[in-house]
């Protein structure tokens, strides 16, 4: 039996349910914020409470990284890995981590996951030829948000200046917009989709679903949308992301991949489904799967 750390930010249903699940599964585990974590140049050479080494104390590691604390994450994951310790996600620690969405979408593209026409140039009046083009209305999309945050829906060009102005030069991408059909939630673990899915929309007057602005969900089995399941683990799979939460927009009945979250939460999901996300994901990182067979 793995002892597993799982490094997260200290969000309270998360450490929760992830202790919940733990004791259910007489499962070792170990819920903390990267800031519980000391660094020291000498051995050991990071430790909790000053005292327990965390190479030592820890078989498995499940790094959900986030901003700040980035670096530190990613140094966690390495000399895990170093250590000959399994790490989730494995991409932590054999290359570059980057929290943009336009990475995404590029190499997204490259394998052949469909996506969004989406364009992250720093000079207005390109932004606005390209808009011009495209068609109104149009978005304006972060590069690094999350949550639903810094998304914009545009209807004409003095709201893309307007909107543009605010934000630092090449901190926003222009994205066709999707009629407002709402979205698929996948989680994958393993580059495995769950065997439930939920379907979000909405709040009247908006057109975001995420659960922070008010979104609505739900649930749906995974054997009735084989596509949908097919494209959220070949994105998953694209970017090495193994414990991740695909959202999935559907254009006139055709997919459109819009995130690959290496963070997912879980909470709407598990509410809404009454699926034990949490447990699953504990059990996959005890065993080392590489689908979801046993669990």
């Amino acid at each position: 039996m793995a002892n597993i750390l799982w490094l997260d930010k200290p969000d309270a249903y998360t450490k929760t349910r992830v202790m919940q699940a733990a004791a259910q599964l007489n499962l070792r585990v170990a819920f903390h914020p990267i800031t519980d974590i000391s660094f020291f140049v000498d051995e050991p050479v990071m430790r909790l409470d000053d005292e327990r080494d965390i190479l030592q104390e820890f078989d498995v590691l499940v790094a959900r990284p986030i901003y700040p604390g980035i670096s530190e994450f990613l140094t966690v994951a390495r000399l895990f890995h170093r250590a000959g310790k399994r790490v989730i996600d494995a991409s932590l620690t054999d290359e570059g981590y980057a929290v943009s969405k336009m990475h995404d979408y590029v190499l997204l593209a490259q394998a052949g996951v469909p996506v969004p026409r989406t364009w992250q140039i720093a000079n207005p009046a390109q932004v606005e030829e390209i808009a011009a083009g495209l068609g109104y209305p149009c978005i304006l999309k972060g590069a690094h948000g999350s949550y639903g945050l810094h998304v914009h829906r545009v209807n004409h060009v003095d709201g893309l200046r307007e909107v543009f102005g605010k934000y630092p030069p090449g901190e926003l991408m222009l994205q066709e917009f999707l009629p407002d059909e709402g979205d698929f939630r996948v989680i994958c673990l393993g580059y495995t989709a769950l065997p439930v899915l939920i379907h979000r929309q909405p709040p009247p007057g908006d057109f975001r679903v995420n659960a922070e602005v008010g979104g609505t969900a739900i649930a749906r089995r995974a054997e009735d949308y084989p596509e949908i399941c097919a494209i959220a683990q070949q994105a998953a799979r694209a970017l090495r992301r193994e414990f991740a939460g695909v959202d999935i927009h559907l254009q006139n009945g055709q997919p459109r991949v819009l995130e690959v979250n290496r963070r997912p939460g879980f909470e709407q999901f598990e509410t809404v489904t009454g699926y034990d996300v949490a447990g699953a994901a504990l059990r996959y990182a005890n065993q080392g799967l590489t689908g979801l067979r046993d669990l």
